[in-house]
């Protein structure tokens, strides 16, 4: 008998350990799980199975959990997704005009609006919103007294994640703060109303001030509390520090979550009922809202994370295990004004929301607390940036003595490794990472100290003494060259040469091996004929109407050889422009994954500013120009012939003056150069962007698709992704 009481015993201790032994959180099984869910979601959805109209408060929190997701999925068909369907609707809330429920999705509208600055996106909502603040709001909000004031007022606590955190980004995205000013002033009508200070938790509404649980406890809703807590955050984020009433919701926010805290139950969850868990199973929306609530707590410096972290750790645990192995996401309960069943079956868009709003604060905080070197890339952008190399600066980080070709870098999402490059620039050493991110999103990285793995180059260059003293130099994307001092026998030209490809192979010693580049063997070819001409964006001295461009490139240097940045400098004999003696030399940069060149020309002359040129040869074939001059210029070029469409294309980071000039006659019988005139001061570097694209490599299907890369790569220029280490 004694025996059997102790083997009792031992299963007991063995369950008690079980209980609290813990899956491990780790960054990319985290961001696994959350893109597991959405994309089920979106699938369900996109095969048009709404089960509610678009406007409807369901999925208002769905677009909530989504928009959170997409500031670190780095993958632009979520926000696509959202555009999409706010632009079917042209961005108007629901049909029952105060009704909050249908305004909620009035928040999402309004941070797509600070994302693209397009006014027809937050121009209904802010209709509306002028609407609720001349209304008077006086009625009573006990629906046992106006049993439809909710279509008016926000008489139930889940109102409060509808309509206030609607007006306060409305507040955010307009900067008008009397949309905040109504938001605070009907959140504590409603909040003084419906909360109970000595539970430290909100009626659902008032038909539960005096109803009971089975045990005889009052009935306080899991999911209608997850409503509000999730809010209180929401209006903090949108709040000034020195707001008259933001002390009020920290207070609120820490009764509550200390409150919530101490009602988890054993495995993890919350139930339905939070005061009677035992008659209600675990229910994933309100579970996940308030793991949200503690994560972002902790992420804000409101929770200590020794105290927190281990319920968070709990619940992700148990809302991960409801995902179904096709992504679906279980045990939220539907619909509904109160506590009720769920099984695993059930689920809706507002858990899948509740569950994305928890799982970034949660891969946020768990990548803080990663130990080791680490860095993340923010895009504040409109422009995807997902190729875009990025610069750390090796000075910046703990480790100052590990060399950066002994780094490997992780990204944290995926847990995979990613390309990297150790360079020297600007007198400092440089860990190079094709780093970049999706439209308004975040990217998150740890750097190892252990050798990384050999990768395919994305980028080459080399001198080429066989042909003529060619440099000629590629990434992934385009081709291009100069000419040497041997073609200078038979040609002269400091024009720019473009080779279009439709492979992201390096192809330059293939091409040249085979002498036959000038027809498309199905990588691309040389179709770009240069002549006397500037070419594809070369640059010169324009004095009195008249270009003196240098002769060919006298002497090379090869600074960078990738994988990743390719740059070398090309050093020119004097020469004169009009009675001006100029000696330059010419610094070009290509990148992996960009259609564009950095060229950086430092020109070296005896006066205070030298008037300079980019120009793009005018070919014989059909052509078609656009250009937009404000404090940046932009400058498009098609060239149509049997080969395609080449595009060429010129960034200048200063206003510039447009004009044609003819040359001289050439064997291509290029008609002359469009010119962006500007000028370079003494002792300054010229710096601009040229490149090229061609139609049938595939990025850019239309001219206008390459002019809009022409603006966005404006938009990067002003830009700079934010990058911050450890």
């Amino acid at each position: 008998m004694k025996y059997f009481s102790f083997s009792i015993l031992l299963l007991a201790v063995a369950i008690s350990s079980c209980e609290k032994k813990q899956k491990p959180l780790v960054c990319a099984n985290v961001y696994a799980a959350m893109k597991k869910a959405a994309d089920w979601q979106l699938s369900v959805l996109q095969n048009n199975k709404w089960k509610y109209p678009c406007t409807d408060w369901t999925n208002g929190a769905l677009y909530a959990g989504i928009m959170a997701w997409s500031s670190m999925a780095n993958d632009d068909k979520y926000l696509s997704f959202i555009k999409t369907v706010a632009d079917s609707i042209a961005w108007r809330t629901g049909d029952r005009r105060y009704f909050a429920d249908d305004y909620c999705v009035g928040q999402t509208w309004s941070q797509c609006f600070m994302i693209y600055k397009d006014s027809a996106m937050i121009k209904p909502m802010m209709k509306l919103a002028d609407e609720i603040i001349e209304r008077p709001h006086e009625e009573s909000l006990d629906l046992r007294v106006i049993k439809d004031v909710q279509q008016r007022e926000w008489a139930w606590c889940d109102a409060l994640f509808m309509g206030p955190t609607a007006l306060a980004y409305l507040a955010t995205a307009s900067g008008k703060q009397k949309y905040l000013d109504i938001a605070n002033t009907l959140w504590w009508r409603t909040a003084d109303y419906l909360y109970n200070p000595k539970e430290s938790l909100f009626y659902r509404d008032s038909n539960f001030f005096d109803r009971k649980e089975k045990n005889g406890q009052p009935v306080f809703w899991s999911r209608g509390n997850g409503w509000v807590i999730a809010a209180i955050t929401r209006m903090l984020q949108n709040m000034p520090k020195d707001y008259p009433d933001r002390g009020r919701y920290e207070k609120l926010y820490g009764e509550m979550i200390q409150k919530i805290a101490s009602l988890q139950t054993k495995d993890g969850s919350w139930h339905p009922s939070l005061l009677d868990p035992d008659n209600f199973p675990k229910e994933v929306s309100g579970t996940a809202f308030f793991c949200y609530a503690m994560a972002w707590g902790i992420n804000n410096g409101y929770l200590e994370y020794e105290e927190y972290f281990p319920k968070i750790q709990k619940a992700w645990n148990v809302i991960e295990g409801c995902i179904h192995e096709d992504g679906k996401l279980g045990n939220v309960q539907v619909p509904a004004a109160s506590p009720d069943g769920v099984s695993d079956d059930d689920t809706e868009v507002y858990g899948v929301g509740a569950m994305l709003l928890a799982g970034t604060e949660i891969f946020k905080l768990q990548f803080a607390k990663e130990e080791g070197e680490k860095f993340t890339v923010q895009n504040t952008t409109a422009v995807n940036r997902a190729k875009e190399v990025v610069s750390i600066d090796m000075a910046s980080m703990g480790n100052k003595k590990t060399a950066a070709d002994s780094l490997t870098v992780i990204n944290a999402q995926t847990g995979e490794e990613v390309p990297s490059q150790a360079a020297l620039g600007n007198g400092k050493t440089e860990l190079l990472v094709q780093a970049g991110t999706a439209i308004n999103s975040s990217a998150f990285y740890f750097i190892k100290n252990q050798k990384p793995k050999a990768v395919e180059p994305k980028v080459y260059g080399r001198f080429v003494p066989e042909r003529k003293d060619d440099f000629t130099w590629e990434n992934d994307c385009i081709a291009f060259r100069m000419y040497g001092p041997a073609l200078e026998e038979t040609v002269v030209s400091s024009g720019i040469d473009v080779w279009v490809k439709r492979t992201q192979r390096m192809v330059i010693d293939k091409w040249y091996k085979e002498d036959n580049y000038h027809q498309d063997n199905g990588e691309g070819m040389d179709g770009y004929g240069v002549g006397k001409t500037l070419g594809a964006g070369g640059s010169a001295p324009l004095i009195n109407k008249k270009l003196y461009p240098s002769r060919h490139f006298a002497t090379y240097k090869v600074l960078e050889k990738g994988p990743l940045r390719f740059s070398f400098q090309l050093i020119y004999k004097a020469w004169k422009a009009g009675d001006i003696e100029v000696k330059e030399t010419k610094t070009i940069t290509l990148e992996a994954g960009s259609f564009m060149n950095k060229m950086e020309s430092t020109y070296s002359f005896a006066t205070d500013e030298l008037p300079v040129a980019v120009g793009v040869g005018i070919m014989p074939s059909k052509g078609e120009v656009w250009n937009e001059t404000q404090d940046y210029t932009a400058f498009g070029y098609q060239q149509q012939d049997e080969s395609g469409n080449t595009r060429i294309g010129v960034v200048v980071p200063q206003p510039c003056v447009q004009m044609q000039l003819p040359t001289e006659p050439d064997s291509y019988k290029n008609l002359g150069n469009h010119l962006l005139l500007t000028k370079t001061m003494k002792d300054k570097t010229f710096t601009y962007y040229q490149g090229a694209s061609w139609d049938k490599e595939g990025t850019f299907k239309t001219f206008a698709d390459w002019q809009q890369y022409l603006r966005n790569k404006i938009t990067i220029l002003k830009n700079p992704l934010k990058i911050k280490v450890n």
